[in-house]
């Protein structure tokens, strides 16, 4: 009897350890599962500024552009993330119009479909070209970008009402607004102030207020910086200081059409402040400067909502590489076969063949755009996929 006694007191021993052991790993399974429902992966990319000889390269036998074979080694990564952002550089200002390029650029409307395709979710509109094609290209590129219903566009605005509206994007619960500013539009005005967002400090403040009334993160798209410089100006810190302070969770920094560096930025309250101050040139065919010009680069965090709030966590950068080569390399308009590239994709077998080798002064070499790459970007924000 005592020895059954002693087999039955152990045998509920054991289903009691067993059943406290069950109910700890469905509570972690089921803590794990709400914190994956609870975060959004973010992509965003640089300049998407179509020189002609981009869209000439781009331009079918039927008339058409299909620009998507060229953002074709990117398409897998940009699909992935739950919210993919580009800034639309080059103005659509309606195909009736012709097309042109630097310094009042007009794209062709085909590229719209091709952006979509690839997988982008927000298009910026607010940048220093914005107002290129004047009042009714703005007006052409808003109406285009509503015909896509996965499709948010900001940035350039055709009313007061509009301009007011927070752009809100929301993904796996949570809700992420999206604010857009501009330094300037190449020095013309817009017909009505709600046209486009410049850069003013009160506007900023009363504009990130209102988002956070209405989102759990809040994104700001800001174009600004010196071209061709990998530093951030002074004004560039300011306004980094500024958005910090009023809770900013992220800041993408596009114009200097170079990469610049990515840092935290502490505001009040301990608030701190992703700031990516350029992420450079995405696909373009800018015909000055060097390979800095066709280095550029894709941002990738993960927005997590806790109890406490919201956090970014998990950021990381990768370089990308605007490929091209030359017919005639004396010659610019003969540029062709426009391709983005990961750079760790990319080969010196390939940077033999782009236009800009056939200019000793360069050097598109693997290495040194993995040395440019070390230089601007912080370690903490490289690994092995990064170049």
């Amino acid at each position: 009897m005592v020895k059954g006694g002693e087999a039955m007191w152990k045998y509920r021993i054991m289903m009691t350890m067993l059943f406290t052991v069950f109910i700890f790993f469905s509570g972690l399974c089921l803590h794990d599962q709400k914190q994956l429902v609870d975060k959004v992966s973010f992509y965003a990319v640089g300049d998407n500024l179509i020189h002609p000889v981009v869209y000439q390269d781009a331009l079918q036998v039927d008339g058409n552009f299909d620009f998507k074979p060229m953002y074709e080694y990117l398409e897998k990564d940009i699909e992935s993330a739950d919210i993919s952002y580009i800034n639309q550089e080059s103005p659509i200002g309606g195909d009736e119009k012709g097309f042109s390029g630097f310094k009042q650029f007009n794209t062709p409307t085909d590229i719209a479909d091709d952006i979509v395709d690839v997988g982008f979710d927000i298009v910026n509109g607010s940048n220093n070209h914005t107002l290129d094609q004047g009042t009714d290209g703005l007006r052409n590129e808003i109406n285009l970008w509503k015909q896509f219903d996965d499709i948010l566009y900001t940035g350039a605005f055709n009313s007061q009402k509009a301009r007011d509206h927070i752009p809100v994007v929301e993904r796996n619960g949570i809700k992420v607004a999206i604010l857009s500013y501009t330094y300037g539009t190449n020095d013309i005005s817009p017909e009505k102030p709600y046209h486009i967002n410049y850069f003013d400090e009160a506007q900023i403040k009363e504009d990130v207020a209102k988002a956070k009334t209405q989102s759990d993160a809040v994104i700001v798209s800001a174009h600004w910086g010196s071209e061709g410089k990998h530093e951030p100006t002074r004004k560039q810190n300011k306004y980094a200081e500024v958005f910090a302070n009023a809770g900013v969770d992220v800041v993408i920094g596009t114009h200097p059409h170079v990469i610049q560096p990515i840092e935290w930025v502490k505001g009040k309250d301990n608030h701190k402040t992703l700031v990516a101050y350029s992420l450079g040139n995405f696909l373009n065919g800018q015909s000055t400067g060097d390979e800095s010009n066709v280095l550029g680069g894709n941002i990738r965090f993960n927005i997590e909502k806790l109890p406490k709030g919201v956090t970014i966590k998990n950021v990381k950068w990768q370089s990308l590489i605007t490929h091209y080569e030359i017919a005639n390399p004396l010659d610019d308009n003969t540029r062709h076969s426009f391709k983005m590239y990961p750079l760790k994709r990319y080969d010196d077998k390939l940077a033999k063949r782009h236009a800009l080798s056939y200019d000793h002064e360069n050097d598109v070499t693997k290495q040194h755009l993995e040395t440019i790459t070390k230089d601007v970007i912080d370690k903490q924000y490289l690994t092995p996929d990064s170049y």
